[in-house]
Order: C-alpha cells, then structure tokens, then sequence
C-alpha cells in the first residue's frame, strides 16, 4: 500500500484546456504591458532627445550671433565707438540706454582695449543684452603664443552640453599683429561666482580722521560685479556700500580693486582721483578703524574675514596692511598702494 500511494504521488497533473486558457491570457497581458511599458520609454527618450536636440540648436544660434555682433563693428554708446574708454564704476547703469559692443579697431582687427573693455559689465545685463538665454563666455586666445588674451563670462569646464562658434582674426595687441581665435560657448551650467575680497588697510592715517580711512577690496572675476549693498563690518557696526545717488547702479570691473571710505572726495583729493572709489552708508567705516579689528566683507553666505592689532604694523606711519595675494592667509605692513594690485 506504501508503494502504491507513492506511485499515485508521482503521477503528472493532466493540463486541462481551461489551464491553457488562463496561462495563453496571462502571458498576452504580460507582454502588453512589456511592450506599453517599452513605447512609454522610447516616447519618453524621444521627447527628451527632441527637446535636447531643440536647445542644441538654439545654443548654435546663439553663439553664432554673439560672433557676428562681436566682430561686426567698432560697436558703439551714444554714436561713439570709443565705447572702451567709458567708465561706468559710478553713475547709471552700463547697458541703460543700449551699447552695441563690437571688439574691432578701425583697421577690422580684434582690439585689445576693447577685449579688455568686456570686463567693464556685469555678467547678466551683458548676456541679456547679446540675447544669450543659457550660460556664456567669451575669449580670444592667440595662436602663436597660444595663450588666452581675453576672457569674459563663465567657466564650461564642468559642462556637460555646450556649443561653441569661432573665428579666426587678427589680434592687435598694441604693439603687433597676432592671429588668434575668438570663441564664443553657450552651454548649460551653474551660474558665475561674485565673491570680491579685502586686499589693503589703511586704518590709522596720518591725516587723523575717519574721513582718511579706506579699505582697499578686489574683484578676481572676468566680469565687473554690482558692489551696492556689500556689506563692511568690524567689531561694533556694519555698513553697506552705497552709491552717491539713490538712482545709480555701481559696479567694480573684472580684475580691479575698489576703494570704500566715508568721503570719495577726501580720499581722491588726498591719494589721486582714481576711479572706483565707493561711499559706505555711515560717517565711518564700522565703528571707525580701530588698533584692533576684525573686518568683514559680507554678501549673502560669503564672508571674506581679516583680523589685525597693531603689532602688525602700519600704525600712523603712512602704511597699510596688505595682503601678499588677494585670497592668501598673509597680511604685511607695506607702503600704501591703494587701486594697485
């Protein structure tokens, strides 16, 4: 009886055709909802493709005609093509009235003020002015030597989906002719950066007086940066910078150093009428700057920070407190060389 129960065990199950059925259906529904699930991804991966494939198309656009605006005059502001020698660190905003900015001379060559002249305007007024919608950067890089001359926007090292459109010019550096490149990307990116940093101290003039104090501070950026409403601080009070009029914009160019005091005209009257001198909005800067300060120069999240006593030097003697490089950890006393970096 033991083996007969184990042999009826072992007996296959018969498959009925209402078995076939049910297994013929579950197998249609899967495969239909394997293939839905396929065409839901190709359509998906084609929409993206097109839309990537769009704004690749619209970057080529872009960037050719940001090349042709660039190399398509002397440019002009107010029917003037010296456009470079304008200063704008003061007064009304750059692009207000519009500027057609060409970077040829008179001769059809790429021109090194004008190049540098870029450096003059903010990142997105510039951008928004050349209908540029994405990221963008602008640089001349001359073929022999090969080294960059002229850079202006932002950094596509780290982009994934950038275009570029060149041409192939002559560079005029001032003394010779030069082939070189111009290169115009737009690409998909973060933002460009803004920080400025503290660079030089001068806080106990020998002329006695907040009015005599100034702070130097540096813009490493390719572009000018909007300097309204940076904060300085020291160990009692904090100040924004301001311009002279409630209407005016300022800004600090590319690679120049801006001077903050309580009186421009007392600081140019006594060191030079230099340019990007800016009011902070008190009768001193801080608390006025004492014998031992901490200094905070502060927009948003950022801070750059220095502290100082007076046996770092530069104590009445007509020097100031400078730092060996913009962003290094080392201050020294030194002669006195405010704009100067």
């Amino acid at each position: 009886m033991a083996v007969q129960e184990g042999n009826e065990r072992m007996k296959p199950r018969l498959i009925t055709t209402e078995d076939a059925v049910t297994h013929v259906i579950e197998f249609t529904m899967a495969l239909t909802i394997f293939v839905l699930l396929i065409q839901s991804f190709t359509s998906a991966m084609n929409y993206r493709i097109g839309i990537d494939l769009d704004n690749n198309d619209n970057r080529v656009v872009m960037a050719r005609e940001v090349i042709s605006e660039l190399t398509g005059s002397q440019g002009k502001i107010n029917n003037e093509t010296n456009w470079e020698d304008y200063e704008f660190g003061t007064g009304n905003p750059q692009l207000r009235n519009g500027v057609t900015v060409g970077l040829l001379n008179s001769n059809g060559d790429l021109d090194k003020d004008k190049c540098n002249a870029l450096g003059k305007f903010p990142y997105n007024p510039l951008r928004n002015e050349l209908e540029v919608t994405q990221e963008l950067r602008i640089e001349i890089r001359t073929i022999v030597p090969n080294e960059s001359v002229c850079v202006w926007g932002g950094d596509p090292s780290d982009s994934s989906i950038s275009v570029k459109s060149e041409r192939y010019m002559l560079y005029n550096s001032g003394s010779e002719l030069l082939p070189s490149v111009l290169t115009v990307t737009v690409f998909e990116g973060n933002s460009l950066g803004n920080k400025i940093y503290l660079t030089e101290v001068m806080y106990n003039p020998i002329n006695n007086g907040v009015d005599y104090e100034w702070i130097e501070v540096y813009n490493p950026n390719p572009t000018a940066i909007y300097i309204e409403n940076w904060i300085i601080a020291d160990n009692v009070d904090k100040d924004k910078i301001l311009p002279e009029n409630e209407d005016d914009m300022i800004v600090l160019p590319a690679n120049k150093a801006g001077i903050l005091t309580t009186s421009p005209s007392v600081y140019k009257s006594t060191y030079g009428n230099y340019e990007y001198v800016f009011s902070v909005e008190d009768t001193a800067i801080g608390n006025g700057l004492g014998t031992n300060e901490t200094l905070i120069l502060s927009k948003g999240s950022f801070e750059d920070v220095f502290s100082y006593t007076k046996s770092d030097g530069a104590d009445g003697n007509g020097k100031s407190l400078t730092r060996s490089c913009y962003n290094c950890e080392t201050w020294t006393e030194a002669v006195s060389t405010p704009g100067t970096i």
